[in-house]
């Protein structure tokens, strides 16, 4: 029997897809910078690859989602960015060995992954609209996958190396790839059309013209871009403080189990708070969680303050991805784009350069730091929500 002839429902293609994307994830995320040092790479060249990565993961992010012109060409163009991205890692292992050659590489890679991040987003919150699937049980399958990938690679690098970060990368990019070939049992429903009215193609720009939608956008690009530092530098800054790979794993492993354990009740919990209330939530959980890390190096702690992931970024995500949802469904795509490319891409790429300048002088101050930049999140988002373009 033909792999093409398996269907899953749309509820088990979204979980899958985020299963394979954030397994793959949870290895780039906090080895990736591990990897870089095994290479030779200093602190300084390690945090500029990362921070042009999130520029690149923008650009991808915002070109490739501007390409969809109907929701059946969502799931297309997530298997190809998928197939692209493994191609391009492993031109990524080869380069390695030159800066020059490397950039570039890096380069390629985040346009293709970067784009089909907002491009799976997409695919859950309009079967969400269209079929009132659950968006955050399917997500929160990309979160289980996230402590996979980050746990398991603490333990293989412990018994390969940190040489084999790459190889490990590359196979859950190549399962995601063989998941997501399966067919969902059920098509996306276009909007009819009166065939004397042309379809309305909504720019970017119109979209941030929504005063609503700008401040959302600007709130949740300053919690989510506070991130930065802990993104970048937390495995290296354990790491430097005596806290072995396998104990820093679970430290991140603890962040992900807290953002499982909030998709799976958030509707249920959280479904009649207003949304400005859960990015005010937002916003303070992660000032709290700078405080702490900035503070202290006892593994405890550190633990207990990582489980405000599921406040500091899971909340937050929630209730951007709630507010997309309320939107016509041919913006949806644009706004995950610009949501996705602003708040893990544009912004937190000055961020982490910025953090990274910081990091420096005191790895410490670099996550005062980020407190600083997710303060104002708390005034600026909207207390009134229009959604008209």
């Amino acid at each position: 029997m033909k792999l093409s002839s398996f269907q899953l429902s749309p509820f088990q293609w979204s979980a899958f897809n985020f299963f394979g994307f954030y397994a793959a994830f949870g290895v780039l995320l906090p080895f990736l910078p591990v990897w870089l040092k095994h290479h030779g790479y200093d602190t300084d060249i390690i945090g500029l690859l990362i921070a042009l990565g999130y520029l690149f993961r923008f650009v991808g992010a915002m070109f490739f989602s501007r390409s969809v012109k109907n929701p059946n060409q969502l799931i297309p163009l997530n298997r190809f960015l998928t197939w692209v991205t493994v191609a391009v890692l492993l031109v990524v292992a080869w380069a390695v060995g030159s800066i020059w050659l490397l950039l570039p590489a890096i380069a390629v890679f985040h346009i293709f992954n970067g784009g089909s991040m907002p491009i799976a987003d997409t695919i859950s919150s309009t079967y969400q609209q269209q079929i009132g699937m659950d968006y955050g049980r399917a997500r929160l399958f990309g979160s289980v996958a996230f402590v996979i990938g980050s746990i398991s690679t603490g333990y293989l690098v412990g018994w390969l190396g940190e040489s084999a970060i790459i190889g490990i990368l590359i196979g859950w990019l190549v399962f995601l790839g063989v998941g997501i070939s399966l067919n969902p049992s059920q098509k996306f429903v276009e909007e009819s059309k009166n065939d004397n009215q042309p379809a309305r193609d909504v720019s970017y720009l119109a979209l941030m013209k929504v005063p609503t939608t700008l401040k959302m956008l600007i709130a949740i690009s300053l919690i989510q871009s506070s991130h930065a530092a802990y993104y970048a530098y937390s495995t290296l800054y354990w790491t430097s403080n005596d806290i072995s790979t396998t104990n820093t794993s679970f430290l991140w492993g603890a962040a992900v189990v807290a953002e499982i354990t909030f998709f799976f009740f958030a509707n249920k919990l959280f479904k009649a708070w207003k949304t400005q209330h859960l990015i005010v939530l937002s916003a303070l959980g992660s000032m709290i969680r700078w405080a702490i890390l900035a503070s202290t190096n006892q593994l405890a702690i550190l633990f207990a303050a990582q489980l405000l992931h599921a406040i500091s970024y899971a909340m937050g995500h929630y209730a951007m991805i709630r507010y997309i949802s309320t939107q016509p469904v041919e913006h949806n795509a644009k706004l995950q784009a610009l949501y996705f490319s602003l708040a893990s891409c544009g912004v937190m790429a000055l961020f982490t350069f910025i953090a990274g300048l910081v990091y420096q002088i005191s790895p410490a101050f670099s996550f005062w730091l980020m407190l600083i930049f997710a303060l104002p999140a708390v005034f600026i988002v909207p207390k009134k929500f229009e959604s008209k373009v």
